[in-house]
């Protein structure tokens, strides 16, 4: 899977390259141009848009508002989309306008985000990076409210899924050419602000904007991996010095690092994250039980000499 190249501005402004395989969220103002650059033709994106309030700061969960391919399709009475066609949220409100498209304009708008079961489906082991991961995973880092076990229907810019006799639907090669681009213009305020504090080649620390108190940031290895023991060491070595940066750049007297693996442990989301959560009173930050047990001497003798065994 290939690089792409994405812009928003109307002369300039923000850009970047979403890197194979990876997600890129980046904030739009109403009016403001969006370019989607396909590099070398034959990639294919999952697009996906969230809208903001006026303040520029996700709406509540019971607002939510959300790139709707169901209602772009029925407010096109459209499959296909081309120059002078809008993106609808599910809230029927127009989100983006396409103003240019050099492709030959084919792109699906019925076919949902890959995600693992899918990989798994097709026969691959393990984990393996997809569009619904790297969704939620943007989605957590910048703290918009949107529910864990929902990955709505992105537009599937380039995708070439032609409907055919009797509606049966094939994937076929993309016909997009290298260099092909898609210019939309933002009709309100869309996507995820992100209010990043630290970035490296190895990790990223950030503020959560649904906070436990005032100053709550992640530290997020950029190596995947679900749980702690899947990460290798070389890229584990720097995130406590971040997490000691941040709580004296917070001027934090009393916190807590917090570290979740798997969802009895309170994990939501399936890539490694450590938090840094000030403590400033009884009634902010992490609240903690401690529902410690009697100790069985010899219980704890046997598990100290079989892990020892193993260190």
């Amino acid at each position: 899977m290939s690089e792409q190249k994405i812009a928003a501005g109307q002369s300039g402004g923000n850009s970047g390259v979403i890197e194979a395989r990876k997600g890129k969220a980046m904030t739009v103002t109403k009016d403001q141009l969006l370019k989607i650059v396909n590099t070398h033709g034959n990639q294919v994106i999952d697009f996906f848009a969230f809208a903001l309030n006026s303040d520029l700061k996700p709406p509540s969960p019971q607002t939510l508002n959300f790139l709707s391919l169901q209602h772009t399709r029925s407010g096109n009475m459209s499959l296909s989309l081309r120059p002078g066609s809008k993106l609808f949220s599910n809230l029927r409100q127009a989100m983006f306008t396409i103003e240019d498209d050099t492709s030959p304009g084919v792109h699906d708008t019925l076919v949902p985000a890959c995600d693992l079961e899918r990989y798994h489906q097709l026969g691959v082991q393990g984990h393996h990076e997809s569009c619904a991961e790297n969704l939620h995973l943007a989605l957590k880092q910048s703290g918009y409210p949107f529910p864990n076990d929902l990955v709505p229907a992105p537009l599937n810019l380039w995708m070439n899924v032609p409907v055919q006799d009797g509606g049966a639907l094939a994937f076929v090669e993309p016909v997009s050419r290298a260099g092909d681009y898609v210019v939309m213009r933002a009709e309100q305020d869309c996507d995820i602000p992100s209010f990043k504090l630290f970035e490296n080649e190895r990790l990223l620390a950030f503020l959560d904007i649904q906070p436990l108190s005032l100053g709550h940031a992640l530290v997020v290895p950029k190596h995947h991996g679900a749980k702690l023991t899947d990460i290798p060491d070389d890229s584990l070595t720097e995130i406590l010095p971040v997490v000691k940066k941040l709580a004296l750049a917070m001027d934090a007297e009393n916190y807590n690092v917090l570290q979740n693996n798997g969802r009895l442990a309170h994990q939501e989301v399936d890539h490694v994250h450590f938090h840094m959560i000030p403590k400033p009173n009884q009634a902010e930050g992490l609240g903690i039980e401690w529902p410690a047990q009697k100790t069985d001497m010899d219980k704890l003798k046997a598990l100290f000499n079989e892990v020892k065994a193993k260190m």
